[in-house]
């Protein structure tokens, strides 16, 4: 995402939520249980979107000692600095730009640093890789989610001959500025070029259909249903909806 594209991808963001909003609750679940696995101390936060992890986090009856929310956009960027949590900070900035102005705020170096659904979007994934690696520590962790070009919708999508490649671009993705569309193979390689090395790896939900249609239909199969999708797509990342790695600096 160049720098004059923030406020428009913001505005398109909100404007069409739809079945995001149901993506974000259950990637925010996948990232609760990653929490609840690593336990962190110190977290920065990649980008916060509208709805916080961090309050998430705290409402489940965690202590959040230190966490740090870099992100450029000013709607999002003022969602997160109303947060009451006392150990909440915003630096509202490109993350690539701000590396001196985290360090400075951190107490130390991060047990975890999160990058959501971003890592697609940005304009160089080297850029911010290299950008979280400058402020990591020998036990920091990184987490990355991405949506997976190999999920089930897309193979779907192939099979009735309506996309030629399931990394093609969608709709959808041109809308949010999203550049690529990763599988899990290409996902480690851009880790692990980047001198990090995997410790991690899986996901969440199966979606068998498009956003669209999975909004027209959320309302009828209900969310013992969605329950159950989130849990196959943990046991069959393949064909999950988004994957994710976690990655130490080699």
């Amino acid at each position: 995402m160049i720098d004059n594209r923030i406020d428009e991808y913001q505005q398109a963001y909100m404007a069409d939520y739809g079945f995001e909003r149901v993506m974000v609750h259950y990637r925010r679940k996948l990232l609760m249980q990653r929490l609840a696995d690593i336990r962190p101390r110190i977290v920065v936060e990649i980008g916060c979107g509208s709805e916080l992890l961090c309050e998430a986090w705290s409402h489940a009856g965690h202590e959040v000692n230190h966490w740090l929310i870099v992100e450029p956009g000013d709607e999002f960027a003022a969602i997160a600095r109303k947060s009451t949590l006392p150990g909440v900070r915003v630096i509202q900035d490109y993350f690539e730009n701000a590396r001196d102005e985290i360090l400075k705020t951190l107490p130390e170096k991060p047990d975890l640093v999160i990058c959501a659904g971003l890592l697609h979007e940005v304009p160089s994934a080297d850029a911010m890789l290299q950008a979280i690696r400058s402020i990591m520590g020998p036990s920091s962790i990184l987490h990355v989610n991405v949506p997976n070009a190999n999920s089930l919708h897309r193979r779907i999508a192939q099979a009735m001959g309506l996309i030629e490649d399931a990394k093609a671009l969608s709709a959808q993705n041109r809308k949010l500025f999203q550049r690529h569309v990763y599988d899990m193979a290409d996902l480690q390689q851009e880790l692990s070029a980047n001198d990090f090395d995997i410790r991690n790896s899986g996901g969440h939900l199966i979606k068998p259909f498009t956003h669209a249609q999975m909004e027209a239909i959320a309302g009828v199969i209900g969310s013992d249903i969605l329950d159950g999708l989130f849990k196959l797509g943990q046991d069959i990342p393949d064909l999950a909806s988004e994957i994710y790695v976690e990655a130490k600096l080699k």
